[in-house]
C-alpha cells in the first residue's frame, strides 16, 4: 500500500505527481530511506547541487499567493546553489510562469524534496518570524531578500496596457476582498474612502467575482484571470487593498502599495517593506484564523480599527502629493 502525504492546496489533480510513501515491508524500507535522506537536506545540497542534480520544492499551502512565496524560497535557494534543479509542484503554476530561477513546474516529485510551507507559524500564533525566513531556516539559509517577483510576457503587458489607456494618471487599483473575512476592510469604509480617492486619479477594481460594486472604479473584477489581474495592475501607479494574491503580485511588479493588514496576520511575518502596511494590534492578534477553521468573536476590530485617513495619508505619501494639495 502506498500513501502520498498532504496534498498541496488539496488539488487531488497533482497526487499523480507525488513521491509514494510506501506503508508495508519490504519497500517500506526505501521510503523511510527517502524520508531520512531528505530530513538531513540542508546538510545533502550542496552535494547535489555540485552534481546539478534536482531539487522538488512543493507549495504545499497552496493559496494562490502561497505560489509566490514558494518562487521566493527557491530564488532564495538557487542563490545560494546556483547549479541545482528545481522543480516546482503547486495548485497554481501559471502564477510562477516564466520566474528564470524555476527550472520546471508540476514534473514529478523528485528523490530529493522540500516543502515550503508556514503551518507551523501559523499553528503557533507566530508574531514575527518572516515565512520565508522560515523555510530557508530548514534548510540552513540565512541569506535572503523578502520580495516577490512576476513575470509577464510582452503580450501580456501589451494587453494589460491597452485596458488602462485613457485612464486619468495617478492610477489607481483596488482589491477590496479576501477569501478571509479577517483581512477584509469593511465595504462602508471602502464607500467612504472612494471619493476622496477619485479626487488623486482614476480607479480600476481588481478582484474575484465576490468584489462588491463600488461608485467610481471602473471594475474588472470577476472577469479576469489572474494573470490578467496582474498584465492590467502592471500599469497602475498604485495599488490598495488587503494581504491577498494581488499584495504579492504587486510587490512582484514593483507598484507602490498600501495594504490593509489589521491584525490577523503580523506585518513582521507577511509585509513588504516596500509597502506602507497599516496595521491595528488588539489584544485578539494575530489570530491566524483561517476560514473554516476558525471564527473571529471580536467583530473583525482590527480591521475596523483602520481609518480612511490612515489610508489617504500612505497613499499621498506614496504619491509624492502634498496633503494641502489634496485637501484643495
Amino acid at each position: 500500500m502506498k500513501d502520498y502525504g498532504q496534498i498541496p492546496g488539496g488539488n487531488n489533480c497533482l497526487k499523480p505527481l507525488l513521491y509514494p510513501f510506501y506503508n508495508s515491508y519490504p519497500v517500506k524500507i526505501w521510503s523511510k530511506y527517502r524520508w531520512l535522506k531528505n530530513s538531513r537536506l540542508k546538510h545533502e545540497l550542496p552535494r547535489l547541487a555540485q552534481k546539478r542534480k534536482w531539487l522538488t520544492v512543493i507549495d504545499r499551502l497552496g493559496a494562490p499567493g502561497d505560489a509566490l512565496i514558494t518562487a521566493n524560497v527557491i530564488r532564495s535557494i538557487k542563490k545560494k546553489f546556483p547549479n541545482l534543479k528545481i522543480n516546482c509542484i503547486t495548485p497554481h503554476p501559471e502564477l510562477v510562469k516564466y520566474d528564470p530561477s524555476i527550472d520546471s513546474v508540476n514534473d514529478r516529485e523528485t528523490f530529493y524534496s522540500f516543502d515550503s510551507s508556514y503551518w507551523d507559524l501559523v499553528d503557533r500564533k507566530e508574531t514575527t518570524t518572516n515565512v520565508v525566513a522560515h523555510s530557508l531556516d530548514k534548510l540552513n539559509i540565512k541569506s535572503f531578500k523578502y520580495k516577490a517577483c512576476f513575470y509577464l510576457s510582452e503580450k501580456e503587458d501589451e494587453w494589460g496596457k491597452q485596458q488602462t489607456n485613457g485612464l486619468r494618471r495617478p492610477l489607481l487599483s483596488i482589491n477590496t476582498t479576501s477569501k478571509e473575512l479577517v483581512k477584509t476592510w469593511p465595504k462602508d469604509k471602502w464607500n467612504g474612502l472612494m471619493p476622496e480617492l477619485q479626487e488623486i486619479g482614476d480607479i480600476i477594481q481588481l478582484g474575484d467575482n465576490r468584489e462588491p460594486k463600488l461608485i467610481g472604479a471602473k471594475s474588472f473584477a470577476g472577469n479576469c484571470t489572474m494573470r490578467e489581474s496582474a498584465a492590467i495592475l502592471n500599469h497602475t501607479d498604485l495599488f490598495i487593498g488587503p494581504d491577498s494574491l494581488l499584495m504579492h503580485i504587486a510587490n512582484g511588479l514593483k507598484i507602490p502599495s498600501v495594504i490593509l493588514f489589521g491584525g490577523s496576520r503580523p506585518v513582521q511575518c507577511l509585509g513588504y517593506d516596500q509597502n506602507i502596511n497599516l496595521s491595528s494590534t488588539p489584544e485578539c492578534s494575530p489570530c491566524w484564523i483561517h476560514d473554516g477553521f476558525e471564527t473571529c468573536t471580536h467583530m473583525v476590530k482590527c480591521m475596523n480599527n483602520i481609518n480612511r485617513s490612515q489610508v489617504i495619508d500612505a497613499v499621498t505619501s506614496l504619491l509624492n502629493i502634498p496633503p494641502q494639495i489634496h485637501q484643495n
